[in-house]
């Protein structure tokens, strides 16, 4: 059992090394060195998704392989409240992308503008911060006014609220926690790099590292609404 345990462990480690590689700034610029800036902007951002679900796809596949124990499992209407809030923040999650932009974020608008040999490519945002509006100030809203990393934040509901738990399972949503809690860190550099003093702001608002209250709002007096939350004032 320890063997899977440590190698559940390394392979979750060796994704998350690589995912977070080839996020970074020096792949970037290595990819514009070898292959322009013009195919970097319009094709990194795509194959890195896709090498993202491909790869977490096989570690899901090599987990269920190694030898595992059961640690708990939850039924009845206790397993039903988990499932019900696992898929409440599914659909937080989607909203945080939505807030995000989805298809710039991830890569779709740059791969159609490269296919539509458009000469120029803007390149995709540097992380997963709030959008920025026409003159280019932060649109904080949404997911945004509850965490400043909504979509690290909502992945540990849907890791750790599984009806069933495994030792393997376990190992896995501990090193992924780390990494999130690591990752967002580390993004929080790269979103004061892009909007500078309103992010030293938004970092000393009522809005929290990864979960605030219904209460806070960035830029504005504390307000106890749920349609502040979701930004439907």
């Amino acid at each position: 059992m320890f063997t899977s345990i440590v190698k559940i462990v390394a392979a979750t480690v060796l994704f998350a090394s690589v995912h977070s590689l080839l996020a970074s700034r020096t792949a970037k610029a290595a990819a514009v060195v070898l292959f322009g800036e013009r195919r970097r902007n319009g094709l990194y951002r795509p194959f890195y998704n896709i090498l993202a679900i491909t790869t977490f796809g096989a570690l899901i596949l090599y987990g269920i392989r190694l030898p595992d124990r059961e640690l708990y499992r939850v039924r009845g209407t206790l397993a039903r409240l988990m499932q019900i809030v696992q898929a409440a923040f599914v659909v937080y999650l989607l909203y945080g992308m939505r807030q995000v932009g989805f298809l710039k974020f991830y890569g779709v608008s740059n791969l159609i503008a490269f296919l539509k040999s458009e000469p120029f490519i803007l390149p995709e945002p540097e992380a997963q911060g709030p959008m920025q509006d026409i003159n280019g100030e932060m649109k904080v809203t949404g997911p945004f006014r509850t965490s400043r990393h909504p979509l690290s934040f909502g992945m540990l509901p849907v890791f750790w609220l599984m009806p069933r738990m495994t030792v393997n399972l376990a190992a896995f949503n501990l090193v992924t926690t780390l990494y999130l809690f690591i990752g967002a860190f580390h993004e929080e550099t790269r979103l004061k790099a892009v909007y500078g003093q309103a992010y030293l702001d938004y970092q000393k608002s009522e809005t929290n590292f990864f979960f605030s209250p219904i209460s806070g709002a960035y830029g504005k007096p504390s307000v106890r609404r749920i349609t502040d939350v979701f930004g439907w004032n």
